[in-house]
């Protein structure tokens, strides 16, 4: 599903880009496609353009950058380790998405896509994941 928003020219920081940040995230945690109509968008666009190729990626392909240690619980399915023990944080290979079904739950976030996951293992913003994925996989 697509919905069109329309958001005049804002400087960086602004309320609106904010907004904005906010809609694109709940279009990953919803697994949404997002199309933005504005002309007064294109440098936020620019920047965020290849949001969905960065859902895209692989999700171990992310765990193993952000040096989790997985173990394989079922089909398709991983769950991190942390001192010899297996978390509550799953990955799910097929779905190309993640779930912690208990304990740490960092800004809200406890599931999603791979932004998801990096927002909520290294705690970081959703510019900060955007950049930590473009950095190593774009």
């Amino acid at each position: 599903m697509t919905h069109p928003i329309t958001l005049s020219s804002a400087p960086k920081n602004s309320p609106e880009e904010q907004f904005l940040l906010s809609i694109l995230r709940l279009a990953s945690a919803w697994n949404a496609r997002l199309s933005l109509h504005s002309s007064y968008l294109s440098p936020i666009r620019s920047r965020y353009r290849r949001f969905d190729e960065l859902r895209r990626i692989p999700i171990l392909r992310v765990a193993e950058a952000l040096g989790l240690s997985l173990a394989k619980t079922g089909s398709g399915t991983y769950a991190m380790r942390e001192d010899r023990k297996i978390t509550s944080l799953t990955l799910f290979e097929n779905t190309n998405t993640w779930h912690r079904f208990s304990g740490k739950e960092q800004g809200g976030v406890f599931r999603g896509s791979t932004i998801d996951l990096v927002m909520h293992c290294r705690d970081c913003s959703l510019r900060q994941a955007l950049d930590f994925l473009s950095s190593r996989f774009v």
